[in-house]
């Protein structure tokens, strides 16, 4: 293994670079981000079971990509088969790379027949998130109908602290949908005081699935 190779987990690697990011106030990357979504869906059967947490690399093919050929990227993962679908959002209009500027979270529902969408910069990649969504709806609900929902939660108060939210978003939706079945009614009042110590509990799990993988 690569010396800068920090952590090998799943189907993700961290390197020091990735890691450096939760050191300082830094933008995440999508290497982060597609490494606590990867733990998010392997923590639990019930979470694995209802939940499918895409990662950044593919939602940002999917975005850019037709919804007919969505079924070459979304039938092997099963995504149709889960009730709920997590979806970081970028920026970024190329489709090699999933770079951007900012990070947002949509979050399909099948119950409710919606995505639910969260920016916490004013909205900043609704249009793109809108447009997806109706890509995302007509695969998964066969061509049916569903709503976008933008939902009004906490905002981020810097310029690179947008793909924390997306974790803490994620975190606290997860957790409401295991309880109550549903995206709707969620309480985000918890979101920015996770954010504020997310940096941290990152840096503490990736130190424990390391020491894990080295015993």
């Amino acid at each position: 293994m690569s010396k800068d190779v920090v952590l090998n987990y799943q189907d993700c690697i961290l390197r020091q670079s990735d890691v450096d990011l939760l050191k300082g106030p830094c933008w995440l990357n999508d290497a982060i981000i597609g490494f606590y979504f990867e733990y998010l869906g392997k923590q639990h059967e019930n979470v694995s079971l209802k939940f499918l947490f895409v990662c950044p690399e593919l939602a940002q093919l999917l975005k850019l990509t037709d919804p007919h050929e969505y079924p070459i990227f979304l039938d092997p993962i099963e995504a149709k088969d889960k009730p709920f679908v997590f979806f970081p959002i970028n920026d970024c209009n190329s489709r090699s790379s999933s770079g951007g500027s900012h990070w947002s979270l949509m979050v399909f529902s099948k119950k409710e027949r919606a995505c639910f969408y969260f920016d916490s910069s004013n909205s900043m990649n609704s249009a793109v998130a809108r447009d997806f969504s109706r890509k995302v709806m007509d695969y998964l609900l066969d061509g049916g109908k569903g709503q976008f929902i933008e939902v009004d939660c906490p905002q981020q108060d810097n310029g690179y602290d947008c793909g924390l939210f997306v974790l803490c978003f994620a975190d606290v939706i997860a957790e409401h949908v295991l309880r109550t079945g549903k995206v709707d009614s969620c309480n985000y009042d918890r979101v920015k005081s996770f954010v504020h110590t997310k940096r941290r509990a990152l840096l503490a799990l990736i130190e424990k699935l390391k020491g894990n993988h080295e015993n």
